[in-house]
């Protein structure tokens, strides 16, 4: 029997945050490259809202990763419009406000997105003060990363791959 008759099955894989490259944010020169950093809302709202409501209620099962620092939190803290995380355990939702830390749990979408979206800016800051240089520039480079990396054990839309790397990728 050969493998084009016999064709192997294997398990999705599980999806890591920090497997996705996050996009990096330029130096800021000068006071006016600030201006570009605002970004303004749409006005109006699109015929797919009940749509996007309905895709962000779905359950996905996730694991939040364990923090490398010394005392690392065991809980990471998600809210939506003022509720807190839903859990599903025994077959019902319940609210914690938090995702538990190095378990698998399954959780709503639209925590996980709170999760994907928690990213923190470290920032080194050079200037030219010391040098000779006739007009002295101020440089700030910025480092962006995850707060809370999680891996995505399974997430049963289609859609959920996209979501997941637009999200971590430019969110």
């Amino acid at each position: 029997m050969d493998a084009s008759n016999s064709p192997v099955r294997r398990a999705p894989q599980e999806m890591h945050t920090d497997d996705i490259k996050i996009a990096q944010r330029p130096v800021i020169e000068t006071r006016e490259d600030l201006a570009k950093e605002i970004v303004i809302a749409p006005e109006v709202l699109t015929n797919s809202q009940a749509e996007a409501l309905a895709f962000n209620e779905e359950p996905i099962t996730i694991r939040v990763e364990r923090s490398s620092e010394k005392n690392p939190p065991k809980v990471v803290d998600a809210w939506v419009n003022g509720k807190g995380a839903e859990v599903l355990h025994n077959g019902r939702w319940l609210e914690l406000g938090f995702i538990p830390v190095g378990f698998p749990v399954t959780t709503k979408r639209k925590y996980a997105e709170v999760l994907a979206k928690a990213k923190i800016d470290t920032c080194n800051t050079n200037d030219d003060r010391d040098t000779t240089v006739e007009h002295p520039a101020n440089t700030v480079a910025r480092s962006t990363s995850s707060r809370a990396p999680f891996s995505v054990i399974e997430d049963r839309n289609p859609k959920g791959v996209a979501w997941l790397n637009g999200l971590v990728s430019f969110g």
